[in-house]
């Protein structure tokens, strides 16, 4: 597929979304409140993408556009398992996506969203600003007060698959710049699936059967296939998940199946408010599988934990975040790092950021502009890695972060 035909397909849903708006038919009346004399581009940034929206349409009944745009500046000095210090500044643009979504016939909707930029400058490669792959690309259908559930929805296309607390909150609201390691490495990829989603009162729960095949779009079903489970239920005055994802085919065998990482992985979470407190607590189990899949230095179980409390100092403009990170394994490279940037272009001998237990700690500010629509994120983390591979000295880094985070 060519550069040029990539974009447009990329740009396609957009585009039918602003072109066609007379099929929906007329819009229903609706209560404006007029702009404030100022200007309130917060508002106006909030309230972009949604153009359309109907009920009593007979054909589209919403129509809207989103983007999200994230950059990034890191500073890292570490040193590494020969004992020679490594330093190294890295800018990068971390997302830029465009999507739409369309909901039509009461019960449908199309979601649509492109990755547009890929920058690996952090590990030498190059920054390309064009259709890099669909980061969700998906028709569902929801029946409402179906079978004793509140809502019941089947969806079809490429899916993010959350894994771990951290996942099931969007980059466009983490608390820390980077999810942490352990987190990333359970939940990396987008899969082909089908899958149904059921929600309860308190509790709500997804089942997937999923493709390994690898691709850019809507891939086949002929590399492997995987098992996914999550539920969410409310206890007490907090919310406790369990997730979990199964690798059917732990074989690996080439280019075109994804690279999952693991057999399999579970994962429990519990998040509440502790007075002007949230806490979040998430613990992870999983096997890397057996030398059939990876090596045996790679093999075997690995597990981690994730603590994060946060606070606002100023309220709804001011957060403070804090994250203990840890992750083990049975064998001597059972874990790694965050490629971002521990592990990147800094000519640091951290053998490749693979290590049989990692510890990191992370510090931060969130000052909200415009909630978590416009926000700027600064913070500081020190992260140490056993590699008992290559003898038995230790890696360890200091990254200072600084970021700014958009979308509409």
């Amino acid at each position: 597929m060519t550069t040029q035909l990539k974009l447009t397909t990329a740009a396609a849903l957009a585009t039918f979304g602003a072109a066609f708006p007379a099929l929906a038919g007329p819009p229903a009346p609706v209560s404006v409140t007029p702009p404030s004399s100022n200007g309130d581009w917060c508002t106006s940034l909030q309230d972009f993408g949604k153009f359309y929206s109907n009920k009593d349409a007979a054909f589209i009944q919403e129509m809207k556009i989103f983007g999200r745009f994230q950059a990034q500046y890191a500073h890292i000095d570490g040193q590494g398992n020969d004992g020679d210090d490594f330093s190294e500044g890295f800018d990068t643009i971390r997302r830029f996506r465009l999507g739409t979504e369309i909901k039509f016939l009461n019960n449908f909707s199309l979601l649509g969203r492109a990755n547009l930029v890929g920058d690996a400058r952090h590990s030498g490669g190059e920054r390309d600003f064009a259709y890099q792959d669909w980061d969700e690309l998906k028709l569902s259908y929801t029946l409402e007060n179906f079978a004793g559930l509140d809502a019941l929805t089947a969806s079809y296309g490429r899916h993010k698959i959350s894994m771990g607390h951290e996942s099931h909150t969007s980059s466009k609201k983490i608390k820390t710049v980077e999810r942490s390691a352990i987190s990333n490495k359970i939940y990396a990829n987008r899969y082909t699936g089908l899958t149904l989603t059921a929600e309860r009162g308190d509790w709500s729960g997804t089942f997937g059967l999923l493709s390994l095949d690898s691709t850019s779009g809507i891939g086949n079903w002929d590399h492997g296939t995987a098992l996914y489970l999550s539920s969410a239920h409310k206890v007490g005055s907090g919310n406790l998940v369990f997730d979990l994802f199964y690798n059917l085919d732990a074989d690996n065998s080439g280019d075109d199946e994804v690279g999952v990482g693991y057999e399999w992985a579970a994962s429990v979470s519990y998040e509440r408010q502790i007075a002007n407190w949230n806490l979040m607590v998430n613990g992870i189990y999983g096997d890397n599988g057996d030398t059939d899949y990876v090596s045996k230095s790679r093999s075997g179980s690995f597990w981690g934990v994730v603590i994060m409390p946060s606070t606002y100092i100023i309220e709804d403009k001011l957060e403070f975040v804090a994250r203990y990170a840890y992750q083990g394994s049975s064998e001597n490279e059972g874990i790694r790092t965050n490629s971002r940037y521990f592990r990147a272009d800094n000519d640091g001998a951290v053998n490749s950021g693979r290590g049989d237990s990692h510890h990191s700690i992370y510090a931060g500010l969130n000052y909200f502009l415009c909630g978590h629509n416009s926000k700027i994120m600064v913070g500081v983390e020190y992260e140490t890695l056993d590699t008992p591979n290559v003898g038995n000295e230790d890696a360890d880094a200091t990254t200072l972060w600084a970021a700014y985070r958009m979308y509409f």
